[in-house]
Order: structure tokens, then C-alpha cells, then sequence
């Protein structure tokens, strides 16, 4: 792989790293250090038609989509690979009608053990659900909930619309664009659901699981970025949110993306950083008046990328101000986070 200095120095960042993809068909892609300013570029054959969905553990989950003419694909090609060594695990083929989220879960051997679907947009709460070497994914749905939940007054079709996914531990947990929470156990296959206080669906919502917690992270968007940031943490017995303190703010940034966001610290430091403009599930814009439009994103299949102009916003929590990040906007296809240590091997 060819890399230039950033990725030697990447090591000592403690800050997680934006990685950017240009043209999801070509083998580079571009990593962003917001603590140093630099942008370096790395050059693998995983990359090739393929999008990293998921990391965990220095192993990245690639999903590969390829379009023949005008005809989408029937399904997606899955596969790990280790960020140092390049060592690849192949899963089964991924339907492409499935439009989700994806996590996966690593052993005590460090090696992954299972992987997770989650669909955004379903009747009821599914998951499918593969291990290495498995010919096929299993499907599980949680039908108990559509019956022992109530239906939202206003929606005229009961469905469950995921908005982000965190994984803690051997459990997936879910929240829905109602405020619903949902928890899958990837070992045990089962569900548990509870419903959200004071949820209010027109702000954002994030989750960041760290320390073996689960924090809500809610803002208003305003004119594609996100300001007014609240904080709540998890109960995970009960299934209930309460305000974060004070103090467990101190010393934190938080960097958002769906499905993919980080918490990492930094001493005396309160800082969200988010990608701009507000965009959801790829490059579909919100727009927060609109109900509708929110939810048309949810059905966004990830193979269809579109390129956008994109920047980083820094918001700093005790001055109230906000900061772009990047010396000059850059055109993607895709971004998320990942941990600055992933890219510290050769990766090949």
C-alpha cells in the first residue's frame, strides 16, 4: 500500500481519522488526521468497488456492489479483512434489496465471529445475521414487537425505520426514528424493545458506545450541520435514557456519523465533530421540515452513491463555535470514522 507521512505518525493520533472515498470503482482512498491537519493516501485491492461498512478490532468489513448496464445486482459481495496483516474472511453473499447497517462482533481470539445486518426500513425489527464460512444468512424478526408496541398516531403504516446502530459487546443496540430502542444479542439471537420519554423526531440522533456504556447524542440541524447538542446515557437493564452528567463531558470529542461514530478523548477538551453538509445513509439530504423527505432517505440502498461536497465541522461545546475543519471543501462519495490505530500496519 502506498502511504505518505501521515500514516507513519498516525500511531501517536489519538483522534479517530476520516476516511474518504472518491470513486468507490479505484483502488485509493484518503485519510483525513483532524488533529494534524494532513491528508495522506492509501492504496489496497480491498478497496476496489468497495465501501468499508464496519471496523472493529482493526478488521474492516467491506461491502462490494457492482452494476452491470443499468441493472442493479441481486446481491452483494461481504467480506473481512485485517487492516495489517490483509488477511480476508469470507461471508455469504449480501442481498442488495437489504438496505442496513451493518456491525460485527470479535472473540477473545480477536479473529471476527459474527456479523450483523440490521434493515433500516422493515415491518418489524430484522437482523440478518452470518458467520465466517457460512453459505447463507439467517433472518430473525422481532414479531412480538409490532403487537406489544403501540402505533404512532401519526404513521399510517406500522413500520420500524432504524436511524443508527452501536454495538456493545454481544449486543446490538438499535433506537428508530419513534424513539424505539432495540437490542439484539448476536449470541443468544434474541430481542428486547422499549420505548424512548420525550422523543422528539425532528432532531438527529446519534449513538456512541464506549466504556461498556451507550450514549444518545440529540441535536436540531440547522441549515445542513447539526447544533444544540444533548447527551444521554443508557441504561441497559432498564432501557431507559437519562441526561449525561456534566463532568463525563469533560475531556470528550465526539465524532458522528451513522453507525459508525467515536468517542475518543482529549484532556480538558469538549468537541463534536460532524461531516457536512448534513447528509444521511450516503449522500441523501435531510430535510428537518419534511417527514417525508426523512424518511425517503431511509430507503437509500447503499450500493447508490451519489458524489457531494464535503467538510468537517468542529463544534466547540464551552466557546460555541463552530469551525471548519478542512482547508478547502472535497468532492466524495463516501466518509465515516475509523480509530487512528487501523492503519498503522502495512496494510496490503
Amino acid at each position: 500500500m502506498e502511504q505518505d507521512a501521515l500514516v507513519a505518525s498516525s500511531q501517536q493520533v489519538k483522534l479517530p481519522l476520516a476516511l474518504f472515498t472518491f470513486e468507490s470503482n479505484k483502488k485509493k482512498q484518503l485519510l483525513f488526521d483532524p488533529s494534524t491537519k494532513k491528508i495522506c493516501g492509501i492504496i489496497s485491492a480491498a478497496f476496489a468497488d468497495a465501501i468499508c461498512v464496519f471496523e472493529n478490532g482493526g478488521w474492516l468489513l467491506m461491502l462490494q456492489h457492482k452494476q452491470h448496464g443499468l441493472q442493479e445486482q441481486q446481491e452483494q459481495t461481504i467480506f473481512l479483512v485485517h487492516a495489517s496483516t490483509g488477511r480476508r474472511l469470507e461471508l455469504p453473499a449480501c442481498p442488495s434489496v437489504v438496505d442496513g447497517l451493518f456491525v460485527f462482533y470479535v472473540g477473545s481470539s480477536e479473529v471476527p465471529l459474527v456479523v450483523a445486518c440490521i434493515e433500516t426500513i422493515s415491518k418489524v425489527p430484522t437482523v440478518h445475521v452470518a458467520c465466517p464460512g457460512d453459505i447463507y444468512w439467517s433472518v430473525y424478526k422481532n414479531m412480538e414487537d409490532s403487537s406489544r408496541l403501540p402505533q404512532h398516531p401519526y404513521t399510517r403504516v406500522k413500520c420500524t425505520l432504524i436511524i443508527d446502530v452501536v454495538l456493545l459487546g454481544k449486543q446490538v443496540v438499535c433506537i428508530d426514528y419513534h424513539g424505539k430502542i432495540l437490542v439484539f444479542d448476536v449470541t443468544e439471537m434474541s430481542w428486547r424493545t422499549a420505548l424512548s420519554k420525550g422523543w422528539n423526531e425532528r432532531n438527529a440522533h446519534f449513538l456512541v458506545a464506549s466504556s461498556g456504556k451507550v450514549v444518545l447524542i440529540s441535536c436540531r440541524r440547522f441549515c445542513g450541520r447539526f447544533c444544540d447538542f444533548k447527551f444521554f446515557k443508557l441504561n441497559a437493564e432498564a432501557l431507559e435514557w437519562s441526561p449525561l452528567d456534566d463532568t463525563e463531558l469533560d475531556g470528550s470529542s465526539w465524532f458522528l456519523y451513522r453507525g459508525r461514530s467515536i468517542l475518543a478523548r482529549e484532556e480538558g477538551k469538549r468537541k463534536v465533530y460532524t461531516f457536512y453538509p448534513n447528509q444521511w445513509g450516503g449522500s441523501t439530504p435531510i430535510d428537518a421540515d419534511s417527514s417525508r423527505k426523512r424518511k425517503v432517505a431511509h430507503m437509500k440502498s447503499l450500493s447508490s452513491r451519489e458524489k457531494s461536497i464535503t467538510n468537517i465541522f468542529m463544534h466547540d461545546l464551552e466557546d460555541d463555535v463552530v469551525t471548519k475543519v478542512l482547508p478547502a471543501s472535497i468532492v466524495t462519495e463516501e466518509r465515516h470514522w475509523v480509530q487512528s490505530s487501523v492503519f498503522g500496519g502495512p496494510f496490503q
